[in-house]
Order: C-alpha cells, then structure tokens, then sequence
C-alpha cells in the first residue's frame, strides 16, 4: 500500500465476540477466474480435511492461479454464504492488499500457513 492511507483501528470487540469467529486452514484445489463480477475475481475451491470443501469468490485476480492451487491459507467459515455475482461464496478467504492493487478494488494477496498444517486446522 505504498503511497496509500493506512486505515485507522477499529474498535475493540469483546474477545467472547472474537471466538465466534472460525477461522480454519484449507489447501487451495482451484482457483479459476470468475465471470461476471464486479471486479476480478476467482472461484476458489478449498479443501478442510474432515470439514469437507467450501467455495469462496475472492479479488485474488492478481495472484496466478499456479501460486494458488496446493497452498494453504485461512478462511473464516462461518459468516455465511455470500451471493457474488452468479456464484455463491461460502467462506471468506483472509489476505492483505496485493502491492499492485488498483485503486477501487480490493486485489488481494491471501495469508498463506506453513504447508506442515493439516486442512482444517483451527487458527486462534
């Protein structure tokens, strides 16, 4: 985000609030772009181990889809199923603002997690 404003803190949320939030480890199966949605996208199938397999719609168009497919990253999985464009995401893949991300969108580059961790795992 070079040049860019950093956005302030948010406000503290309770940490009862805090552990409603299930973040898991999942092992990216594919990540092909996505047709029709407002900004760049990719359909991104996710594998959860014993939790099965989710789909989310994520801005990571700037990212190649062979840096994607077999890592690990952390999804929140409980917010329910959003409708983005003609795809519904079930699960909301966690990054940061990609470096070369143009203004008016949120290209993102995922949190990646160090491949030894098993699909499903639960971050805390």
């Amino acid at each position: 985000m070079s040049g860019a404003a950093v956005p302030p803190r948010r406000p503290p949320v309770s940490f009862v609030g805090f552990e409603d939030v299930d973040m898991r480890v999942g092992r990216v199966l594919s990540a092909e772009m996505a047709v029709g949605t407002r900004a760049p996208s990719r359909v991104i199938s996710v594998d959860l181990g014993p939790l099965g397999t989710v789909q989310s719609v994520a801005q990571l168009a700037l990212v190649p889809e062979a840096e994607l497919v077999g890592r690990k990253v952390v999804l929140c999985v409980n917010l329910g199923p959003r409708r983005i464009g003609r795809y519904v995401s079930d699960a909301l893949v966690l990054g940061v603002p990609h470096p070369e991300n143009p203004e008016g969108q949120g290209q993102a580059t995922p949190l990646y997690v160090d491949d030894r961790v098993e699909p499903g795992s639960q971050v805390f």
